[in-house]
């Protein structure tokens, strides 16, 4: 399993963006607020804990394998290939619906994304990442609910999932829940700081609430870093902080 902290996956030039549309003194304005982060593609319990009998675990490991590299070097649809393989072989192979679910998610095939993660969290309940994924891509379908469920049945399994968190934040602010996203965007912070685009929700966040100080903050962070998020905040906080009504 590639570690997230290595995984093409994490770029945030790859993050799609939604529509929202929040209230600032009396009038509306059409933001765009990006998903903060990508969750991790496993944790919780052993992705392989729930295999066919027949199955050969040399050549399951060398779509694994093979699926990642593809992964890694960004070329998705080969990818899916590989992973595609692993479950043919493996019907029950978490990992390999894991991976799968993911790699459709990047080519932001939802549906099917929905599918094998809906599979990996049905032969493994406890798979943190599963439901992580899961998660991002409800979210990416906006489908809001179903998408806090997930995020908060990942964290309950691992708190320490930055991106279920930076998930969830996107969720609440999505339906205008902007204290609890701030929230959940400075535990996604905390847990992963190099999440540009998390820190630029959050001061978005921030200046709905009409907190101008604490999402100057966010823009100094982006601005140390030359994030070209730091351009966007700006542009939001020159049209001024104010709280909602």
């Amino acid at each position: 399993m590639l570690k997230p902290s290595k995984q093409t996956r994490l770029h945030l030039t790859a993050i799609a963006l939604v529509a929202l549309t929040v209230s600032l003194s009396g009038c509306s304005l059409l933001q765009k607020l990006p998903l903060p982060g990508k969750p991790a593609e496993s944790s919780g319990a052993p992705p392989t804990a729930t295999t066919a009998g027949n199955a050969d675990p040399k050549a399951i490991k060398i779509h694994l394998d093979a699926g990642n590299v593809k992964a890694k070097a960004g070329q998705w649809n080969e990818a899916v290939s590989e992973f595609q393989q692993v479950v043919t072989l493996d019907p029950r192979n978490v990992q390999g619906h894991v991976q799968l679910g993911w790699a459709y998610a990047e080519l932001k095939q939802w549906d099917d994304a929905k599918q094998h993660l809906i599979s990996a969290v049905a032969l493994s309940p406890d798979n943190a990442g599963a439901h992580a994924n899961l998660a991002w891509v409800y979210a990416e379908k906006q489908r809001w609910n179903d998408a806090q469920e997930e995020a908060k049945k990942a964290i309950d399994l691992d708190p320490k999932n930055g991106y279920a968190h930076a998930t969830l934040a996107w969720a609440y602010q999505s339906t205008h829940q902007d204290g609890l996203a701030i929230a959940e965007y400075e535990k996604s912070l905390e847990l992963n700081p190099g999440l540009e685009n998390s820190r630029l929700a959050l001061g978005i966040a921030y200046c709905n609430q009409g907190i101008e100080m604490r999402a100057k903050e966010q823009l100094d962070q982006l601005t140390k870093t030359h994030s070209p998020k730091a351009l966007d905040l700006q542009t939001r906080l020159s049209k001024g902080c104010s709280a909602k009504k």
